[in-house]
Formats: C-alpha cells, sequence, structure tokens
C-alpha cells in the first residue's frame, strides 16, 4: 500500500501536526491545540492544525488569521473506513514528523491507515485529555503506533499504567499552562459577586443545567449575584430561553456565546469566583486559567481537582450534583468578601510557578525529540483500523 511519502525533512526539528476532529469548536483541547501550535511556529517547529469539519449548529473560533490551519471536510467522530480513506490526502499533505490525533476514532484511524505504508516515517503521540473510558479505549486500542502517552492529571495517568503496564515508561504528565497575574489583584466589594462559567455550554460532561438549580438557591439567599456565562454548545438556546423567563431580585445573568480563548484571561480578571459543575474532566483549563487571574474555583470533584486545589485555601470541591453545597460557598464567600480576597491571592501563589508556557514547551518538545529517535509507526495488518 503506498500514500506516498508521509513527511520530508526538516532541518533537525520534528514537525508536529495536531488534529482537531470537530473543528475549531469550542472546547479545552481546542483552544490548548490553538496556543500549542502557535507557541511551535513561533520557535520555529513547524506545526499545522488539521480541522475536521465542525459539529452542526455550532459556533467555531475564528481562523481567519491562522496560516497553521489546514481545513479536512468531514466529521471525524465516527467516521468509517471509507470516510477516513477520503481524508488521507489532507493528512498526507501536511508532512508531518509527528501526529497527535486527539480524542476520534476517525483522526487515529487515518493515522493508521498512513502507518501501512513502508516508507512512512512518522510518529504519534496520544494525548488523554480526560480521564473518561472513551479516551482509555482509543490510547489502548491504538497503543502499538502510540511512541508517547501523556495524560493530563496524576489520575489520568495512573489509570493509563494500570491499563498499559509494559509501557510505563512512555507515559508523562503534562499539566496545561496559563497565564498568571503578577502580584495580588484589586477586588471592588461593592459590585455584587460575579460568577463565571467558561466551556461548552453542555449537559453532557459539563451538567451546565446545573446552573438552574444554583440560580434557584442563591435567589433564596441575602447578597447580590451576577453571572457570566462564556461559550457554545446544544444547551444554550435552552438555558438563555429559561432565564430571559425568571425574574430574580438578587441575581443577573449574561449570556456572552463563544469568547475567543485569547479573551478569556480578561474575563477572568473582571470575575471574583469561577464554577464547573462537570461529571468528569482531566484537568479543566477553565479552572486553571481562572486561578492564575486570582479567581476563587468551586468546582466538583473531579480529576485534577484535588491535584490542584486545597479545600477552602485555594478554592472550593464539592461532590458532583451538590448545587447546595455550591450554593452555600458562594452566599457565604459573597458575605465575606475578605476571604475571597485572601483566596484569590492564594490561587495566584499555587499556579505561579508550576504552569509557565516555556517550561510546558520544553517539556513538550523533549518528547517530540524522544519520539524520532525511536521507530516509526506500524500498525499491525492484521488487526482493523477502526473497531468493528
Amino acid at each position: 500500500m503506498n500514500f506516498g511519502h508521509c513527511n520530508t525533512p526538516s532541518n533537525g526539528r520534528p514537525s508536529v501536526a495536531f488534529v482537531l476532529p470537530a473543528g475549531l469548536t469550542n472546547g479545552g483541547v481546542t483552544t490548548w491545540a490553538l496556543g500549542l501550535s502557535k507557541r511551535m511556529n513561533q520557535k520555529n517547529y513547524p506545526t499545522k492544525l488539521i480541522c475536521h469539519s465542525a459539529w452542526p449548529n455550532r459556533a467555531t473560533f475564528q481562523s481567519h488569521d491562522r496560516s497553521d490551519v489546514i481545513c479536512c471536510d468531514g466529521l471525524a467522530w465516527g467516521a468509517g473506513i471509507d470516510v477516513i480513506r477520503g481524508f488521507l490526502p489532507t493528512y498526507l499533505a501536511v508532512k508531518a514528523k509527528i501526529f497527535i490525533p486527539n480524542w476520534s476514532w476517525g483522526t487515529y484511524g487515518t493515522v493508521s491507515l498512513m502507518t501501512l505504508n513502508e516508507d512512512c516515517d512518522m510518529r504519534v503521540i496520544g494525548f488523554a485529555h480526560s480521564d473518561q473510558d472513551h479516551y482509555y479505549e482509543l490510547l489502548t486500542y491504538y497503543e502499538p503506533i502510540i511512541s508517547k502517552f501523556v495524560g493530563v492529571s496524576e489520575t489520568v495517568c495512573q489509570r493509563l499504567r494500570c491499563l498499559l503496564p509494559s509501557r510505563s515508561n512512555d507515559i508523562c504528565k503534562f499539566v496545561y499552562p496559563v497565564t498568571v497575574l503578577n502580584g495580588g489583584r484589586e477586588h471592588n466589594h461593592k459590585k455584587p459577586l460575579t460568577i463565571t462559567y467558561g466551556g461548552r455550554i453542555e449537559q453532557r460532561q459539563k451538567r451546565i443545567l446545573d446552573l438552574i438549580a444554583l440560580t434557584d438557591l442563591l435567589a433564596l439567599k441575602k447578597g447580590r449575584y451576577h453571572f457570566k456565562i462564556a461559550g457554545d454548545g446544544p444547551q444554550l438556546a435552552q438555558l438563555a430561553e429559561h432565564f430571559e423567563k425568571k425574574e430574580y431580585s438578587n441575581i443577573s445573568i449574561e449570556f456572552l456565546g463563544l469568547v475567543a480563548y485569547e479573551r478569556m484571561t480578561d474575563l477572568w480578571v473582571g470575575s471574583d469566583i469561577s464554577i464547573l459543575f462537570s461529571e468528569f474532566e482531566g484537568m479543566s483549563i477553565s479552572m486553571l486559567e481562572s486561578m492564575g487571574q486570582g479567581c476563587v474555583p468551586i468546582v466538583t470533584n473531579v480529576s485534577g481537582a484535588e491535584e490542584k486545589i486545597t479545600h477552602g485555601r485555594t478554592g472550593f470541591i464539592v461532590a458532583v450534583c451538590d448545587v447546595a453545597s455550591m450554593a452555600k460557598i458562594i452566599a457565604e464567600l459573597d458575605a465575606n468578601r475578605a476571604r475571597v480576597e485572601q483566596i484569590s491571592n492564594a490561587c495566584i501563589s499555587s499556579v505561579r510557578d508550576h504552569h509557565r508556557f516555556d517550561a510546558y514547551d520544553q517539556a513538550f518538545v523533549k518528547i517530540m525529540r524522544e519520539c524520532t529517535s525511536g521507530p516509526p509507526a506500524r500498525w499491525p495488518e492484521s488487526r482493523a483500523i477502526v473497531p468493528n
């Protein structure tokens, strides 16, 4: 089987392609890839973003100023072998030395099909962005072509080590880098407490409809609360319609839609609290970003939460679905703004030395070089490209 040359020499600097299975739709993987690709290109590591078609009726980040974005027609999610063959020309044209397929059977399947060419000299890095069975199924099935596995939290890495004990030396942890304020920040105690959610407006995984119960509970408490909801997703219209019909004497809600990831820092700077209702995560980027800007995180007990938050000192952790505890914490913080300021400063200090962009990028380059020093990826011809 011959698909042409998989890559070309890149003057000693390995070239890399990040694949986004649903294009530039709202999500942590998208913003992570956009940021890392831009920084790698600035450091003269040739990098491309292969962007598949977006989910229907979903807003996407703008890419008109991005020369690294390559469009690939077709949604990779759930793609069968015939559809996957149609992706090959776009993938091959990128000529990358390293592929990062991210979270889709279709993207991993396409890369696996490429490696059947004996002249193909490429490597694969498998990222587990979430503590979710889907990721573990992907990475264990495609283990034969993966040179390095990256988990985004200790919880995820431990699960990978249990599933792939023979590959423990190839498993490493990369926690997302974020922008961190220098020093503390000023807080206006006279304004309503500003509570921000940034992410997909989706019930699956994100449990965004818990926002309704949270606001209903806060409506019964003292204090004034202003919510900012940044993002896009299938439940956005439903939530917006619900809150248009509700009237609260002490609560206001602002739906901002999809906010460019470069502007999220300013949004966190103007907020007091960040919230996360999720059923599962890997390491919430919005949680880390908000902490870096002095927001007090109130999050569910998912992967990454206990690793980064000391309950009561650098934020708060509640059980999934425990909206009552979340409301109680928010009301108590509103009544004690000095504590908000104290925890805010502690959040900034806690992430300042552990999430630097340069350190992350150096570690990423290191595993790229380790990958290229090893053998090229080869998919076993006797194994199905995608499971039946």
